[in-house]
């Protein structure tokens, strides 16, 4: 049994670290590895945000009933729909099939697409709201930081921002979640070369203006 990261109070890292891939998207190397990053607010409804890449599905279980126990998930918000984010929902679904899924009209076109998950959907657009009982999620259109369909979600009442990949960097979490418990400065240079190759420069081409003549 793992036990749970408490990253603040009824919020729980979930995530899980990759020591193995040596190729960020086949195309960057990952000298220090890299993290999935996947949190629980656990309130009267309990809220999944993102998941992890499917080959870790085992462990991520592990972690989310670490913290759960068998009391079901009654949403998953999926602020990305990159593999990193999405890979295991299938997984999830057939875990927890009462779960719903909360993301905007893109996500839930891509998550048809890639999963053929139609059913218990949830729609939502920007700043709108949702209760899970003394904490409110309230969701942001962020796109093309850095597909399409980003989206950051804050719980009100704690004052946490889960920003997708907006502020991400390459790198395994060792030993904590939060930056007073981590070394910032180990990760400057990855996280240079992240937002440069994988957010910078996809925003750059969403926002350039078309060729003519």
């Amino acid at each position: 049994m793992y036990k749970p990261i408490e990253v603040t109070d009824d919020i729980f890292y979930v995530g899980v670290n990759d020591r193995t891939k040596h190729l960020f998207e086949s195309l960057w190397p990952l000298p220090q590895g890299v993290s999935y990053n996947s949190y629980i607010v656990r309130d009267k409804k309990t809220a999944l945000i993102d998941t992890v890449d499917i080959c870790y599905s085992d462990l991520f279980m592990r972690k989310i009933r670490s913290v759960l126990g068998d009391t079901g998930i009654d949403y998953l918000v999926v602020n990305h729909m990159e593999p990193d984010h999405s890979g295991s929902i299938e997984f999830l679904v057939s875990r927890y099939p009462n779960i719903q899924i909360v993301g905007n009209k893109r996500t839930l076109e891509m998550l048809k697409g890639f999963y053929g998950i139609t059913d218990n959907v949830i729609e939502v657009k920007d700043s709108d709201e949702m209760s899970l009982g003394k904490y409110t999620l309230q969701f942001y259109m962020t796109p093309m930081v850095h597909w399409p369909e980003t989206m950051m979600t804050y719980v009100k009442e704690a004052k946490t921002l889960f920003s997708a990949d907006a502020f991400g960097t390459f790198g395994t979490l060792d030993g904590g979640v939060l930056d007073t418990q981590l070394c910032p400065e180990r990760y400057r240079d990855e996280m240079i070369r992240y937002y440069s190759n994988i957010v910078g420069i996809r925003f750059a081409c969403a926002n350039c203006p078309e060729k003519t003549g």
